[in-house]
């Protein structure tokens, strides 16, 4: 439980102000739909023993995607439909987050999370300041 609890109390206490409103709403949301188990806000070098953290950090996700265009959607649907190279229809797959997470691909949250939510969550991550 301590495990689990860490990454939510760090991502209340370092949550920006200046992001989309309602910060502590959408860490509640991230939190209820299992986000929270494999990302961070922060990047923490530890992962499960002797591996890499499972996902990207959230700011290290803002950071590569805050000047793509089409980032909002393509963020929301990845969270909807998962990276998975079953959903993206790519072969051969390609993880870009390879070498920095132990995670293969991000799996459809489809049944965890509603799309205005996920896009939400997404609309958040994507305003945190990645100049820390």
């Amino acid at each position: 439980m301590k495990c689990l609890l860490l990454p939510l109390v760090t991502a209340f206490a370092i949550a920006p102000a200046g992001a989309a409103s309602g910060h502590d709403e959408i860490l509640k949301i991230a939190n209820a739909s299992g986000c929270m188990a494999c990302h961070q806000v922060e990047k923490d070098p530890q992962g499960p023993p002797g591996l890499s953290p499972i996902a990207p950090a959230w700011r290290d996700i803002a950071a590569r995607y805050k000047s793509v265009k089409g980032a909002q959607q393509q963020l929301t649907a990845t969270v909807m439909t998962g990276s998975s190279p079953s959903s993206t229809g790519t072969s051969p797959y390609k993880n870009h987050w390879e070498g920095s997470v132990s995670g293969p691909y991000m799996p459809s949250h489809r049944s965890a999370i509603t799309e205005p939510d996920a896009a939400r969550l997404i609309a958040w991550i994507l305003a945190l300041d990645v100049s820390r």
